[in-house]
């Protein structure tokens, strides 16, 4: 991130990170909540080779079946209204061919997390190499999309390929009835993890629409820490879930004294993370930019009380997910995203341009105060 803020300043950047808000969403749809749904039958049976082809087979058709149609609309929309964004489509393929075989809900199945760091890191300095050895000089945000994408793309096949040889899983050919009960089962998860992506989504378009595209690169860069923060909340929630998933099933007594133990770590880190970005914001930009930016500085310092929300809700949506409670997720979702269209329409026509950066802090705060209602409606933690 500085170095492309760096070298190709905060409208490139602003750029990047619309489109790659775009493709995660994609993505995100093409995984249609596998990441989620799968990791128990993986865990649970990770010593039955025929269950887990079939598990791993099962996600992986259903992911190239949602592949196919996505890419479908997108050529049929392209060609009818937007033929510009055809190269930028074409940018994003490698992420999208990389959300088909993505293994992570396998490895987190057979508690192997630290690959997922350690591929991240390899992944990421790859792209970093990149970006740094080739200068480019037109279609930077195109180009820069490939130099992100397909390090992942490579990484994510040929640990595919590993667990393929060492777990000796087949590629099954699944019936119609798999098909359709995936389709209901993982529609409502897929729905709430896109309404999480679409909460930064959506306010960066109504931005794009409405603003500079400075301010645009600006607020990307806000966008992009809060997107860091989590996705470092998100993955640790994901590696205790087989752990919480345990101790849920064996007593609930149990999973509440632990759920209090984790949330106490998300209320630390979240406040300690939250003093750092707001007593050092102008220290952050000068390091991601090499320029001083008061507008993005004051953003910052605006984010930081909204990381508390943020990590606090990572339990509610766990309890959900403990619970199986989809249906509730679903309606929760509905109401997040209603309540994002409005911040968003809200903030971005305010007569007070620099109102844009309190939109973190109402998202997070609303989505908290709508999750803590609904697992209290539904007595998700109920004994």
């Amino acid at each position: 991130m500085p170095l492309i803020a760096r070298r190709y300043g905060v409208e490139v950047f602003g750029e990047l990170a619309l489109t790659t808000n775009f493709a995660y969403l994609i993505g995100n749809i093409i995984n249609f909540g596998t990441n989620q749904t799968e990791i128990k039958k993986v865990s649970i049976n990770r010593d039955n080779k025929h269950q887990l082809s079939l598990s791993f087979s099962n996600t992986f058709w259903l992911r190239m079946f949602i592949f196919i149609l996505t890419s479908i609309i997108s050529i049929i929309f392209i060609i009818l209204l937007c033929n510009s964004y055809f190269l930028v489509w074409l940018s994003i393929f490698p992420l999208l061919i990389a959300e088909i075989i993505n293994p992570i809900y396998f490895l987190i199945g057979i508690e192997k997390v630290n690959w997922i760091t350690w591929g991240n890191i390899i992944s990421r300095t790859i792209s970093f190499f990149l970006i740094y050895l080739i200068s480019l000089k037109f279609n930077e945000s195109i180009l820069l999309n490939l130099f992100i994408g397909t390090p992942i793309l490579f990484f994510y096949l040929l640990i595919m390929l590993f667990l393929i040889k060492k777990y000796q899983l087949k590629f099954i050919i699944p019936n119609i009835g798999d098909i359709r009960s995936n389709l209901q089962v993982n529609s409502r998860v897929t729905f709430n993890g896109s309404v999480g992506m679409l909460q930064q989504s959506i306010f960066l378009f109504f931005i794009a629409n409405k603003f500079s595209i400075y301010v645009l690169g600006a607020y990307a860069i806000v966008d992009k820490l809060l997107n860091v923060f989590r996705q470092i909340i998100s993955l640790f929630s994901t590696s205790i879930y087989p752990r919480s998933s345990q101790i849920f099933h064996e007593s609930k007594l149990s999973w509440r004294a632990f759920r209090y133990q984790i949330q106490k770590f998300y209320i630390y880190f979240s406040l300690l993370t939250g003093l750092i970005f707001y007593n050092y914001s102008e220290n952050i930009i000068l390091l991601i930019t090499n320029d001083s930016n008061e507008i993005t500085s004051y953003f910052i310092k605006l984010l930081s009380p909204s990381l508390l929300f943020l990590s606090m809700n990572a339990n509610n949506v766990l309890d959900f997910l403990l619970n199986e409670q989809y249906e509730g997720m679903f309606i929760v979702s509905i109401l997040i995203l209603i309540t994002t269209v409005l911040i968003s329409y809200l903030l971005s026509y305010s007569i007070i341009n620099l109102s844009i950066g309190w939109y973190p802090l109402m998202i997070e705060s609303s989505c908290f105060l709508i999750y803590s209602i609904a697992v209290k409606k539904y007595k998700l933690n109920a004994i």
